[in-house]
């Protein structure tokens, strides 16, 4: 009996602390509900790389106008009239042509590292070392800019290549928007918090970062060139890196599992992962939802790969001009973020499916204006006409994560930025052989494909949605049924 008593005594007070445990976690769960997440850190390497944006565009037609064709520096930097133009097309003839090469093998090794390092957190249940990778790629790429702006001679091959193994290695951009958004998944899952606008505050944060750095890059090059921009860009590129160190923690940390980051059985794990079976088509709707992602990260690249060269060549602006240009657009995207967010999803409680279709038809619109713009006018009203293009970007990983568990996000994420990867290996090089071969005499072909891809994303949408709904009313149906079945009296025969 004493054995006996002492054991209840144990029990109890073991079931007293797990209590207490328990309550503890609760607390610091729900106190972490409201705080910061990400957005310091994404907001700090957003700014520094549109900082960067247009200086490093600079940088490199300058270097491919003064080295690789070797025209004064003149005539590249500030020259006017048919020899200028004759150089901008000439240079940018040159960087178009080694970006097929370069962003085929920085895809390409980004690619390699997603598929291994975004299963492994999965597995370990870390995702701080995912988002700490891409900004050490980040801040060597920067400070290796810096070096070649203190010794130059570099050609426009070697100025390239420097930019982008460092980037590549380190995952690329990919990679930290991948990681971050595991990270908020871990956190909404454990908190409670709405995915959907959870995330809609991170691209709200992303977009005004988009912003600041926009219109302070090209004002801040024109005024102190390049040592103006690139200290501020490592700066800050170092500042979020302290930052994910100091203040992000794991949600989930498996310590028991100590699978080595170079398992070759993780790509595959990965993948098998994304192709199970699943109910409710959900299998349909998260391949659905790659489609669409695909697609905005093609037309993402292409937007940072040409469009500082096409408005300059098309519309004759200087890169202060094209960074107003670009922080006035982000401004009206962040007011169409705020738009869906408030007032289609939380008064009109549109689906993120429907946000989707219209965000795509609102692109569609809004590119095809700009291919039939021809003054400066023109360009700065489209930005109005697709306030609520960027919509697709606010609702895709929502939607895909509320198809997926929680222990599976690090995998499908990584899947599909390797695929992202993947995709832009193949349409980078595509996209500047487009524009090497039409920018002479049809320099808006490069925004055809765009408008094709947003087709083929609206019809994803709509499919989604009706699979969606279609899922709804036959669990609504089996519920009905469940109730009926518990709710209907027995029959007994009489006399029983």
């Amino acid at each position: 009996m004493s054995e006996g008593s002492v054991d209840v005594h144990e029990l109890e007070k073991l079931r007293n602390e797990e209590t207490e445990q328990n309550k503890s976690i609760k607390e610091e769960v729900q106190a972490a509900k409201y705080r910061f997440l990400l957005e310091p850190a994404l907001a700090g390497a957003m700014i520094a790389i549109n900082l960067g944006q247009t200086s490093i565009q600079n940088f490199y037609l300058r270097t491919a106008c003064t080295v690789d064709l070797g025209r004064p520096l003149e005539i590249c930097y500030k020259g006017v009239g048919a020899q200028f133009r004759e150089a901008e097309e000439a240079s940018q003839k040159v960087v178009s042509g080694v970006n097929v090469s370069r962003t085929f093998i920085g895809s390409l090794i980004a690619t390699i590292v997603l598929l291994f390092i975004g299963p492994w957190s999965d597995c370990s249940g870390r995702r701080k070392p995912l988002l700490i990778l891409p900004l050490i790629g980040m801040s060597v790429m920067t400070t290796g800019i810096l070096l070649m702006l203190i010794f130059p001679g570099a050609s426009t091959v070697q100025v390239l290549y420097v930019v982008q193994l460092p980037m590549s290695l380190g995952g690329n951009f990919g990679l930290l928007l991948a990681a971050a958004f595991s990270h908020i998944g871990d956190v909404c899952h454990a908190t409670g918090r709405d995915v959907t606008r959870t995330m809609g505050t991170h691209r709200a944060a992303i977009q005004i970062s988009h912003v600041v750095g926009a219109l302070s890059g090209p004002l801040l090059y024109r005024y102190l060139g390049f040592f103006g921009v690139f200290p501020l860009v490592l700066f800050l590129q170092l500042s979020s890196l302290v930052y994910v160190i100091l203040v992000v923690k794991d949600v989930n940390v498996n310590t028991d599992n100590k699978v080595s980051v170079f398992n070759w059985r993780l790509p595959l794990n990965a993948v098998q992962c994304l192709i199970r079976a699943r109910d409710d088509n959900k299998r349909v709707i998260i391949l659905l939802m790659l489609v669409v992602a695909l697609g905005d990260r093609m037309l993402l690249s292409a937007e940072v790969l040409i469009a500082y060269m096409y408005y300059r060549y098309k519309f004759h602006w200087d890169d202060v001009m094209f960074g107003s240009f670009l922080a006035y657009r982000n401004i009206i995207s962040f007011i169409g973020t705020l738009l869906i967010l408030s007032v289609l999803k939380r008064r009109l409680r549109l689906s993120d499916e429907t946000v989707g279709m219209m965000s795509c038809v609102s692109y569609m619109i809004a590119t095809s204006g700009l291919i039939a713009a021809a003054t400066t006018l023109c360009v700065f009203i489209l930005p109005l006409v697709g306030i609520i293009s960027q919509g697709s970007q606010v609702v895709q990983r929502p939607i895909l994560n509320k198809q997926i568990q929680q222990n599976e996000q690090g995998k499908i994420y990584s899947v599909l930025g390797a695929l992202e990867s993947a995709m832009q290996t193949m349409s980078s090089p595509l996209y500047s052989l487009l524009y090497t071969r039409t920018v002479s005499h049809m320099p808006d072909a490069w925004l055809l494909p765009g408008i094709a891809l947003a087709c083929f994303q609206l019809l994803a949408y709509f499919i989604t949605k009706k699979l969606t709904l279609r899922t709804v009313t036959n669990n609504n149906v089996d519920n009905e049924k469940n109730v009926e079945a518990k709710t209907k009296p027995e029959f007994k025969v009489p006399g029983e």
